[in-house]
């Protein structure tokens, strides 16, 4: 039994460490500090995708820019057909050729007008992210002047505690000096799957689950030295000596 409670005393020593260390990670200070790098990281993954978008938009700038000077030229070839054919005889010349040649000329004009639009609607658009680029450059510069306040502010608490901290982890270390090698690890084993790995025997109730136990789990506890195990949680049990 006595190695037993020697390994109660080390999980309430080790609890206290932990909540400790808790509380230290959970100071409104922290909180905020964990919150300016969320939102300093969101922008940045909002940059990213701006600055991808801009260049995509670019790209359909430069390609509607090059289609309009390609309808250009081909409107003044047109042109120039048009011209060369001008003092001929209307005898001498086919009326569908004609009507071609003008429907040619309708359908670049109506090409050059329609990349024309999408030159505006692109320029738009790209008037608009570089807008919002801009807001977004300062949201992270604004985030990260909060941040390093916070980072500051927050290691003065770290430093605050510092004392107690290491008061606490002292403890641990003192009360993991009493502790059976074997059962030590057989703590570890089991705090891999449970927060604590040791819970009292609360009548016929293991107090970590709420499980009642067997009789013959119970009767195994009196004997002297046992180590056992809740059948329901796997935690040690522990029956606390009046």
């Amino acid at each position: 039994m006595d190695n037993l409670r020697a390994l109660w005393d080390y999980q309430c020593a080790e609890i206290e460490l932990e909540d400790y260390e808790k509380s230290l990670r959970n100071t409104q200070t922290r909180k905020k500090l964990v919150q300016q790098q969320q939102i300093f990281q969101s922008n940045q993954q909002k940059l990213k995708q701006l600055e991808q978008e801009s260049v995509l938009l670019q790209n359909k700038l430069s390609e509607a820019a090059g289609q309009i000077d390609l309808l250009k030229k081909q409107m003044k070839s047109k042109k120039e057909e048009i011209a060369e054919i001008a003092d001929y005889d209307l005898e001498d010349l086919f009326l569908e050729d004609v009507r071609e040649m003008i429907k040619e000329c309708e359908g670049i004009k109506s090409a050059v007008e329609l990349n024309k639009r999408k030159v505006v609607e692109v320029m738009h658009r790209l008037e608009k992210s570089e807008g919002e680029i801009k807001e977004t450059l300062v949201k992270m510069s604004n985030a990260k002047k909060l941040f390093d306040q916070l980072k500051e502010a927050h290691a003065k608490e770290l430093d605050a505690g510092k004392g107690d901290l290491e008061k606490l982890r002292a403890n641990v270390a003192k009360a993991a000096k009493s502790v059976d090698a074997a059962l030590m690890e057989k703590y570890k084993q089991i705090k891999q799957h449970r927060p604590n790995p040791m819970a009292k025997l609360v009548g016929d109730r293991c107090e970590g689950c709420k499980m009642q136990l067997p009789s013959g789990v119970l009767q195994s506890l009196k004997a002297d030295g046992n180590v056992v195990e809740c059948e329901n949680c796997g935690r040690i049990l522990y029956v606390v000596e009046e």
